[in-house]
């Protein structure tokens, strides 16, 4: 019996490996893919995409920008006459606002005194001169009527050259006597107009020389703000000059001032290529010179534009659009943004802005539409990505 079972052991371990390999193989025939042809289909699915059809609306669009406040002008004090300075006023100190008039500071006067007195007395010995000169023409002019009347006195015997220098003497003692005066009022230095005084380090005691600079002021109505502002952004606001626009402190929640542009700069930065906007403020009176403010400006009115979402731009003007199955490049013109919306003038859209494009998207690539939704002056909600 042993014998009869080794004898067909290895015929039962043959039979047991053909029925193993048989099972696996039919297994994999049952688990194989059906195909109308009875091939595998090779062909993958097309991508699903989700569109939006904006409606062509206008667009009003507030540029907000950037500003500091400055002084338009900045004056210079500078003293018209020299000497020791005797008096400085309260109001000529850092920051201190002053009035049209007010004496800002004094300048020893005694000189200039001394000066206007020595022109009244040259003036005085030019008249007792003049009038000297003027008796002994008189006399002259008596003897010699005396001794020859019918022949014409000489100038020179009647003294009319000695009296026009003695007249001539007088009207420069008179001008210098005027110059010496105007040096004297010149010793005290007044206010040109109303303002505040932006730097001086005048004190008594210190002399001066005439055309030194010991200060400087602003007028108190000459503040205006500065706006850097790029070529697309003037494209924005078109004609600037005498547009509204609002101010407000930076990272302030104060009310805003009113102002308008009251002037473009007819170059740009040398350094930053950008336009400088000047803008008068009704309330300047309430900001500081140098405060950085922020802006914003009504731009002008863009008809026939529509809103796309800003995640359908693959680059700064591009976007893609669904045309019979496919998706196809569009170049926009992108006028602003609004919203998390990019604005652009309106376009040939076919069957819609693909929202989100596909990470492969290339022009004719198919894709099949999977929700729509119209988009109509931002109002609408998109639907993002595929569902």
């Amino acid at each position: 019996m042993t014998k009869l079972i080794k004898r067909f052991a290895g015929s039962f371990q043959l039979m047991f490996v053909l029925f193993v390999v048989g099972g696996a193989i039919m297994m994999s025939v049952s688990l194989k893919p059906e195909s109308s042809n009875g091939y595998a289909s090779q062909a993958p699915d097309t991508i699903g995409v989700s569109v939006v059809e904006p409606i062509a609306t206008a667009y009003e669009p507030f540029v907000r920008l950037n500003g500091v406040v400055v002084a338009r002008t900045v004056t210079d004090v500078t003293p018209q006459v020299g000497g020791r300075v005797i008096d400085v006023s309260p109001d000529f100190r850092p920051g201190a606002a002053f009035s049209r008039g007010d004496v800002l500071f004094r300048i020893e006067a005694d000189d200039y005194e001394l000066a206007v007195e020595r022109t009244l007395a040259d003036i005085e010995a030019a008249r007792s001169d003049l009038a000297l000169l003027e008796a002994q023409s008189e006399a002259e002019k008596r003897v010699w009527d005396q001794q020859f009347e019918d022949r014409r006195i000489p100038d020179l015997v009647a003294k009319v050259p000695q009296i026009a220098a003695a007249k001539a003497r007088i009207h420069s003692g008179e001008a210098a006597r005027d110059a010496a005066q105007l040096s004297l009022k010149r010793t005290i230095v007044r206010a040109p107009f109303d303002g505040y005084v932006l730097d001086t380090r005048l004190d008594i005691g210190q002399v001066v020389n005439a055309g030194q600079a010991v200060g400087a002021i602003f007028s108190a109505d000459s503040r205006e703000i500065t706006v850097p502002v790029s070529s697309e952004e003037l494209a924005l606001l078109g004609d600037a000059v005498g547009r509204q626009a609002e101010v407000s402190r930076a990272g302030s929640a104060t009310a805003p001032f009113a102002a308008q542009v009251a002037r473009q700069a007819a170059q740009l930065d040398e350094s930053t290529r950008l336009g400088t906007l000047f803008l008068k403020v009704e309330q300047a009176d309430q900001l500081m010179v140098g405060e950085f403010v922020d802006v914003s400006i009504r731009g002008e009115t863009a008809q026939n534009v529509v809103r796309v979402p800003a995640a359908s731009l693959t680059s700064r003007d591009q976007v893609w659009v669904v045309d019979d199955g496919a998706i196809r490049e569009r170049q926009v013109d992108v006028v602003g943004n609004e919203d998390g919306l990019a604005v652009v003038r309106n376009f040939d859209m076919a069957e819609g802005v693909v929202v989100v494009p596909p990470s492969n998207a290339r022009d004719g690539l198919p894709v099949r539409v999977q929700s729509d939704n119209r988009l109509a002056g931002g109002a609408a909600t998109l639907a993002h990505g595929a569902e």
